[in-house]
């Protein structure tokens, strides 16, 4: 794989990073990926001014088209990934690493591609002192993670979170043919209230980093993590903690994307990744989150595209969450509606076992039969022993999902 053509381009709105990929080893087209980052203000900041987002140096930042590119690289069996400019030591070593994780789940190849960097042009330096930008999409990790961080630290503690990256092209958005400009801007607007609330700054971004090609599962299970590290690599200007909310409890880690081994080995010496939150249980932030009635209002879990709605309610993702609401004791949310879920639903919108997602559905029973629901915990055991079987006959790679 080639990255090539790096640019940075800027508008009065925004500013756009872009590189050429163009692949070695695969018959695949080659392609322009690129990011897209609203500037907040009217000016552009002086470099290095504390909170603003924009990228580092003079031009694009290499460090983020490589983390988002290499997974890809190695699920094709690329040979290598050479790619223009600096990119930092610290990134391609920790991505070496993260394959070694990937490899010993399983579902990827033993060697990874070997990556080249063409030294051209200065290393940008990390200017300025650090400030903190988190990762928001509307859910319960995420939402979880802004409320934390209110509760950790003060307004003049590098930490404290000021901005937060909004994706287009990550769940909405992600297929060429359907880009759901409007899905986006409503779910944007949604968070306004959040946003006020706790005094950070939506910021958006764009990329069609999923265009590239990839196959059933991948994005979940192994690619999502880095590519979540790659718009933060884009988007911060100078030293920057970049905050990405966990998903799995420590007890019960899974293989996916985004996992507390490898999120942190994405970082590079500019920007510090941090996946947070991965002490709490599911159910444990959603009882947090149940003493926010704005983030309950804004809560956005489903990964349709429901008409005009946040959530369509229905699906397994949706339900999930419902359940989780009812065990935390909020019996009905603005969000999505009432919490007690319909037996006859599960059966309609999860037919068959569910993955990995069913270990949520442990810590449900207690608080679900205290309340006197025993019929709809009975359908949920029989979800995850299904899920149990299903996995142990399937050890060995990463499942679609």
């Amino acid at each position: 794989m080639l990255i090539n053509k790096l640019a940075c381009t800027t508008t009065p709105d925004a500013r756009i990073l872009s590189a050429d990929v163009v692949w070695e080893d695969r018959d695949f087209p080659a392609q322009e990926i690129t990011f897209e980052i609203d500037n907040p203000v009217d000016e552009p900041p002086e470099p290095g001014a504390e909170g603003h987002l924009l990228p580092a140096g003079d031009g694009p930042c290499p460090d983020a088209f490589l983390a988002a590119c290499f997974p890809l690289a190695a699920l094709h069996r690329e040979t290598r990934v050479r790619i223009e400019g600096r990119a930092c030591p610290m990134l391609v070593e920790g991505l070496r690493t993260a394959f070694a994780w990937w490899s010993s789940w399983g579902g990827m190849s033993a060697k990874p591609p070997d990556i080249e960097t063409v030294v051209s042009g200065r290393r940008a330096a990390a200017n300025g002192p650090r400030h903190a930008v988190a990762l928001v999409s509307g859910g319960v990790d995420s939402l979880h993670l802004l409320m934390r961080n209110r509760q950790l630290y003060h307004p003049d503690d590098p930490a404290y979170i000021r901005d937060a990256i909004f994706i287009h092209g990550f769940d909405i958005g992600k297929r060429a043919r359907d880009p759901e400009n409007e899905r986006y801007r409503s779910a944007l607007r949604c968070l306004e209230p959040v946003a006020a609330e706790i005094g950070v700054r939506m910021l958006p971004c764009r990329t069609n980093l999923r265009h590239l090609p990839s196959k059933s599962g991948f994005w979940a299970n192994r690619h999502s993590g880095a590519a979540l590290a790659s718009v933060g690599h884009a988007a911060i200007l100078g030293a920057g903690f970049l905050f990405i909310g966990g998903t799995y409890h420590v007890a019960t880690p899974v293989p996916v994307g985004s996992h507390p081994a490898v999120d942190g080995l994405l970082s590079s010496q500019r920007v510090t990744v941090i996946h947070d939150g991965s002490r709490f249980s599911r159910l444990q932030k959603v009882r947090d989150l149940a003493g926010w009635p704005t983030a309950l209002a804004v809560l956005r879990v489903c990964p349709g595209s429901p008409d005009g709605k946040a959530n369509c309610g229905r699906c397994e993702k949706c339900l999930h969450t419902r359940l989780e609401l009812l065990a935390a004791g909020v019996d009905e949310t603005p969000s999505l509606g009432p919490s007690l879920t319909p037996i006859e639903l599960w059966e309609e919108a999860v037919p068959f076992p569910i993955n990995h997602r069913a270990l949520r559905y442990d810590d449900l029973l207690p608080p679900l039969r205290a309340r006197g629901f025993d019929a709809l915990c009975r359908v949920l055991e029989g979800k995850i022993d299904a899920y149990r079987k299903d996995a142990d006959s399937n050890r060995g790679g990463w499942a679609g999902n």
